[in-house]
């Protein structure tokens, strides 16, 4: 298979694991703007393990992070702030700050509430093992080689790309709707992060699981919670805009 080819398929792959990661770990776990399904959430918990390793201990880490993230908002404390470290710094190595912070005791004191969930506690203790699991199973679709490759993009896609366009470029450029808060918004990040993107919009009102304000803003992560929702699958609370 062509390179070309293998490398859009871990992007695709990317786009999977960001929407898990958006619906589930920061508009679910994170900011309890929502609540799903049991049913869902292991499905959502399996993809996170396969693809990323974030259930478990490591969901509570990330969880803790971001919310130090919204305590100190691009002020002193802040694990991962452009404007206090760089935007470079931030966007290139923010995996690397993001596991710094979690061996924080005062970082990981903001999850403590945070409770984890039987599957996690029992099938998902192992982050390397379900790591190993979805390569295993990219190589056995895909074939070896390209299993590998489609595997290595999805991970530069998700780690070094995606994820740092949220937190390094969302804090420096772009266009406000909330001119007293942090952030900025960006209508292509965030159509390649699942609406995540609108970032100015999320730290304004971080308890809605509906991050767009805007006609001319497309969140997708809020059109499959829609779906969830018609199906009764998924819950999301009020929201004012």
């Amino acid at each position: 298979m062509h390179v070309v080819i293998l490398i859009f398929l871990g992007f695709c792959l990317s786009q999977i694991a960001s929407l898990v990661t958006t619906v589930y770990l920061h508009r679910s776990s994170t900011h309890r703007a929502l609540s799903f399904h049991w049913s869902v959430e292991f499905l959502m918990q399996i993809v996170l393990w396969l693809t990323t390793g974030l259930v478990g201990r490591s969901r509570k880490e990330w969880v803790a992070v971001h919310l130090c993230h919204h305590a100190f908002a691009d002020k002193a404390g802040d694990p991962h702030s452009p404007i206090l470290l760089g935007l470079w710094r931030v966007q290139l190595g923010n995996l690397f700050l993001y596991r710094k912070a979690a061996k924080d005791p005062k970082v990981l004191w903001y999850a403590r509430n945070l409770q984890l969930t039987w599957a996690e506690k029992t099938i998902f203790k192992s982050q390397l093992l379900g790591l190993s699991i979805g390569i295993a199973m990219a190589c056995y679709i895909f074939g070896f080689w390209s299993g590998l490759i489609v595997s290595a993009s999805h991970a530069l896609f998700y780690l070094f790309f995606l994820n740092n366009l949220i937190n390094g470029w969302c804090h420096v450029r772009g266009y406000k709707n909330f001119f007293n808060t942090v952030a900025f918004n960006n209508r292509l990040i965030a159509l390649i992060t699942m609406g995540e993107g609108f970032h100015n919009n999320h730290h304004f009102r971080p308890g809605q699981a509906k991050f767009s304000v805007k006609k001319s803003e497309f969140d997708m992560g809020w059109g499959f919670i829609k779906i969830l929702s018609y199906l009764k699958l998924a819950n999301a609370s009020k929201y004012d805009f």
